[in-house]
């Protein structure tokens, strides 16, 4: 068991210690191209970067997608003592100078050195995809046995309830978080996981490559989702887990069966937004596999909870058990100043609140102050805890509806929708109404095209499963939802939408929220 004093320093004896035992087996694979790096030549590598780098420590802005320039990035940060800030590959420019302006890099990644015209200082030094592989391909597979030296990483929640906040990780949260991944996923030198998030997210970095080092396996990196090649990618590398989100997890079943599941296949977990119960129970009967579905926080380096594996119990519409933090639930705070924690009855419903190695205790800058009382988070999100401690999420705090005085969890609605095979996905959200306060409205996107006829139907199967004030007073037909980079439906843009369809001329309130991942 990884130990607090030496988690700054574990990455890098987990990457030594692989290319000292394990030097020939696979470290990082490409799922497009099949290029792959031994875990000998991956410490080479990375060992090289750093020397590139120098013994100053840098601010590195990363843009480019998930493969091994990415993971040889992040290594190198890490273990050399730099602040890595990772950036989407296609952020425009002046967003580009905005976060700039905030984090004020030194050292840009990108693919081309002209797309860093407009933003980049005379004294930035740009590094592209093309000479960080000749670097690669020069370090063969010497090694130079550095120093440790942990570096963190920088990075913005969200945004989905408001402004993001900046989150500095060092690299022993990110290590703390990655052990708790693999011992909770059972990992070992034998998996070989398989992710198609972007690597610009706490998600794909830690759960996926951090957690792979830390058990000695492989991992296999698409630069992103692809619905054709998914399975192919799963029979061809042996894939024995793989890490979705929701989206992903519903595109998929609109595929059949692949002849060769379960194969090496022995999971695939969810995380980053909620999982419909539905999608859960609907792809494990037809794929066979289990889904453990998991709950992480940008502030606490990823996962907090997470499904034990079978033959354990992993129960549908539920995150799991708390994996590495401590995490109670607490009375909502009334008003906007700092109060007491106290916790809720048990089973009852409260805000989600952690605290431990892996939990920042602080936003940089001193944002969001209000969500850290006592040493502990308070995340925002709203749940409850069964008798057996596994925690159900109910919706956002900010999220929570209330007509007439009852308060309405927002899943709970869509999650009655989604058992409509008609659905393919929806959002419900709270928008004003003159007597009531606010009213249900739901954003729905069909299998079909939407008709008065499909209306009435929803009507009346939300009339025999939902109380009259819990049923959606509005449907909003569209063909997607829209979504933050990071998964999660962007609630403030539905809002938005439904401000300008209904010609309010005030804007919705959309207030900050502490909750990322």
């Amino acid at each position: 068991m990884l130990q607090e004093q030496n988690a700054g320093v574990a990455l890098y004896e987990r990457l030594r210690w692989g290319a000292r035992t394990r030097p020939d087996a696979p470290c990082v694979i490409e799922a497009e191209t099949g290029a792959s790096l031994t875990y000998r030549a991956f410490f080479a590598a990375t060992c090289a970067m750093r020397r590139a780098l120098g013994p100053e420590p840098r601010r590195i802005a990363l843009a480019l997608p998930g493969g091994i320039t990415s993971a040889v990035i992040w290594a190198s940060a890490l273990t050399g003592g730099h602040a890595l800030l990772p950036l989407a590959p296609d952020t425009p420019a002046l967003e580009i100078a905005r976060v700039f302006q905030r984090v004020e890099p030194d050292t840009l990644v990108m693919e081309r050195e002209d797309a860093a015209a407009g933003f980049a200082t005379p004294s930035m030094r740009v590094w592209t995809r093309e000479k960080i592989a000749a670097l690669i391909q020069a370090s063969g597979d010497v090694a130079d046995d550095l120093a440790p030296r942990p570096g963190e990483v920088i990075l913005f929640t969200s945004g989905s309830t408001g402004e993001p906040k900046r989150v500095s990780l060092s690299a022993g949260q990110v290590a703390w978080t990655a052990e708790q991944v693999r011992l909770s996923h059972q990992l070992t030198p034998l998996d070989r996981g398989l992710t198609s998030l972007p690597f610009f997210h706490v998600n794909a970095p830690v759960v996926s490559l951090c957690a792979s080092l830390m058990a000695g396996s492989s991992v296999v990196i698409a630069p992103r989702f692809s619905l054709s090649h998914f399975w192919e990618w799963v029979e061809r590398y042996e894939v024995t887990w793989a890490s979705l989100v929701p989206t992903i997890l519903a595109l998929l079943l609109q595929t059949e069966r692949p002849a060769f599941l379960p194969g090496a296949l022995r999971f695939v977990r969810t995380a980053s937004a909620p999982l419909p119960t539905e999608h859960l129970l609907r792809f494990e009967r037809r794929f066979g596999i289990p889904v453990i579905e998991t709950y992480g926080l940008t502030e606490a380096a990823s996962q907090i909870c997470a499904n034990p594996l079978p033959p354990a119990r992993h129960k549908p519409g539920s995150v799991g058990l708390p994996v590495g933090v401590a995490l109670r639930i607490c009375a909502p705070r009334s008003g906007t100043g700092a109060g007491q924690l106290r916790d809720v009855p048990h089973g009852s419903m409260g805000e989600v609140c952690v605290k431990g190695h892996s939990v920042i205790t602080s936003y940089d800058g001193g944002a969001g102050a209000s969500a850290f009382e006592d040493g502990w988070l308070r995340t925002g999100d709203l749940g409850f805890q069964d008798a057996e401690c596994y925690v159900y999420l109910t919706g956002r705090l900010r999220d929570v509806i209330i007509r007439g005085g009852e308060n309405i969890a927002p899943r709970e609605v869509e999650e009655t929708l989604l058992a409509h095979t008609g659905i393919v996905e929806v959002a419900v959200i709270g928008c004003p109404d003159p007597l009531y306060g606010e009213r249900v409205v739901a954003y729905i996107a069909s299998r079909e095209p939407w008709t008065d006829a499909l209306e009435t139907e929803l009507r009346a199967f939300c009339a025999t499963r939902l109380s009259p004030h819990k049923q959606p007073v509005e449907y909003v037909a569209v063909s997607a939802l829209p979504r933050t980079p990071a998964g999660k439906v962007n609630r403030p843009q539905l809002r938005r939408m439904w401000t300008r369809r209904a010609g309010y001329d005030t804007p919705m309130s959309e207030e900050p929220g502490a909750r990322a991942g």
